[in-house]
């Protein structure tokens, strides 16, 4: 935004988080995209089966992570997302924060961004969820998996109300730098 590539502020936010570890997953044009940004304490991983769809992506990240008590699943064009969220998302996982999901039976919580009525990505996925995770296929997210698993889900509010609102267009990034009319994704 404002001159600086997109999804260095993705790789801002998890880099300026209190994560222990950080993995970019790249795909189409990965050479490119990797010269524009800077990777900072990213890890990164190719995912070459990018054409296969979101899940393969998801793969890719949670092998690099399979040893992880938790993992967050973000996305690279959220640029509102900010690394105070995801240090949200992480106390309440740990239990430093309070959650009514965090407390039944014990289960370790899916943690999700909400704003409003809206909620996704970032999510923090306990390692419980990896494996079914990892045999999503397609264009299937985590949400869905999150969503299957109300009783365990658990939500902090977004810094920003408008955290939901990504770029997938030229004229997304206009209306998200101040010069045009809000559109959110649901």
């Amino acid at each position: 935004m404002h001159g600086t590539p997109l999804l260095q502020a993705a790789i801002d936010a998890a880099c300026g988080s209190g994560a222990l570890a950080c993995t970019l997953v790249v795909g189409a044009d990965a050479a490119h995209v990797l010269a524009a940004v800077d990777t900072r304490r990213c890890r990164v991983a190719i995912n070459l089966k990018w054409k296969t769809g979101l899940a393969s992506s998801l793969r890719c990240g949670l092998r690099a992570h399979a040893g992880d008590d938790a993992c967050i699943i973000m996305l690279g064009d959220q640029p509102l997302v900010t690394s105070a969220d995801l240090d949200h998302l992480i106390a309440v996982w740990s239990g430093r924060i309070y959650s009514t999901a965090s407390t039944r039976r014990g289960a370790a919580p899916i943690v999700a961004l909400r704003a409003g009525d809206v909620w996704g990505a970032p999510v923090l996925f306990p390692r419980r969820d990896f494996a079914a995770l990892l045999r999503l296929t397609g264009d299937a997210g985590a949400k869905r998996h999150a969503a299957q698993h109300r009783d365990r889900l658990a939500f902090v509010d977004a810094r920003d109300a408008r955290a939901f609102e990504d770029v997938d267009t030229p004229e997304d990034l206009t209306r998200l730098n101040g010069r045009g009319t809000r559109r959110t994704r649901r």
